[in-house]
């Protein structure tokens, strides 16, 4: 069991306020009282309450890093990267997942209301509900955003361009004179999916290129869904030269329709993913993605989220980055 303060001052035979200031190296305590004490905690082992020593502090040296959805292989690469650099600057993380569910949030976001933590870290999610934006007009607002929009966006934020991501995409299956590229995303109303929608319209028409909107599916994220996509597009009316699939998950279950319908990637059809790890890295051939920046969104995020917390922000700042497009056999067309 571990011991407690209370139980330091009674081996002592002292108050636990004279144990507190001994173990805080603090005046107001003799030398050998002193040494008696800090003797006592060593050969028990005794290690500080951090929480409780916090919230008397209004300080704990931990943040909350709270997950929309945790079956987003990025998003977890994300957590390591602020985890990583959290470490070296003596904090540690407690992972919250919210699973998109706006209560579990607001639940979440009472840990940082009540000093639990010294400030948080959203990754990925809905549009900006009204219980994230009343916490944003507290003068007490040690709250950073990732990859999370809002209409009115009164957070410091680290973003990932993902329209241009998106563009550089088509860009490259057009240079390969691949023409008939069909978008496998998530749902429209996500606004992240829809940035990449625009990123593929807009590389699109400044091609000179008409957007065809069968051409366009939406889909769960999962695997499932990615092999069910295929075999719906294959029985349709217009069938596609090449994809880029936005998801992890959903790229693998097309990967694996493309392969089961006894056809060739590259030859019958080219495959751009997103994401590059280690989901994405099995994939044979090997896989063309954008490489998600995960390892700057991490560290920018903590960054500022420090910066918030010593208050040494004057005014909200907003970081884009843009996601890297790395080129593999996927997406190479045998007639270049």
């Amino acid at each position: 069991m571990q011991i407690t303060l209370k139980d330091i001052a009674r081996m002592a035979g002292v108050a636990e306020s004279t144990v507190s200031r001994a173990l805080n190296d603090k005046p107001g305590v003799g030398k050998e009282t002193r040494l008696k004490i800090l003797k006592i905690a060593k050969e028990n082992n005794y290690r500080p309450n951090q929480l409780a020593r916090g919230l008397a502090a209004k300080k704990t040296n931990m943040i909350a890093v709270i997950l929309a959805e945790m079956d987003s292989p990025g998003n977890i690469e994300i957590v390591k990267s602020i985890e990583k650099a959290a470490e070296k600057r003596g904090y540690q993380i407690i992972l919250c997942n919210t699973n998109n569910q706006e209560d579990k949030e607001e639940s979440y976001l009472s840990l940082l209301e009540s000093n639990q933590v010294d400030g948080a870290i959203f990754i990925g999610g809905k549009l900006v509900g009204s219980h994230l934006l009343k916490a944003s007009f507290s003068q007490d607002n040690r709250i950073v955003l990732v990859n999370r929009l809002a209409e009115e966006n009164f957070f410091t934020s680290v973003l990932t361009d993902y329209s241009q991501g998106l563009y550089k995409a088509v860009e490259h299956l057009l240079k390969e004179n691949f023409k008939k590229i069909a978008l496998v995303c998530g749902n429209r109303d996500n606004l992240v999916e829809e940035e990449k929608i625009s990123g593929y319209k807009n590389a699109l028409r400044d091609s000179g290129l008409e957007v065809n909107e069968e051409l366009i599916f939406s889909t769960a994220n999962n695997r499932q869904a990615g092999y069910n996509v295929f075999l719906e597009i294959i029985e349709g009316d217009v069938i596609p030269d090449s994809f880029i699939s936005t998801r992890e998950l959903t790229t693998i279950g097309l990967v694996e329709a493309i392969k089961m319908g006894g056809y060739f990637i590259p030859d019958d059809f080219a495959v751009v993913g997103y994401g590059d790890n280690i989901l994405t890295s099995v994939i044979d051939p090997p896989l063309t993605v954008l490489g998600e920046p995960v390892e700057k969104l991490g560290k920018s995020s903590l960054e500022f989220l420090l910066e918030l917390i010593n208050e040494k922000m004057d005014s909200q700042q907003i970081k884009v980055l843009t996601p890297e497009l790395i080129i593999r056999e996927s997406s190479i067309s045998k007639y270049n």
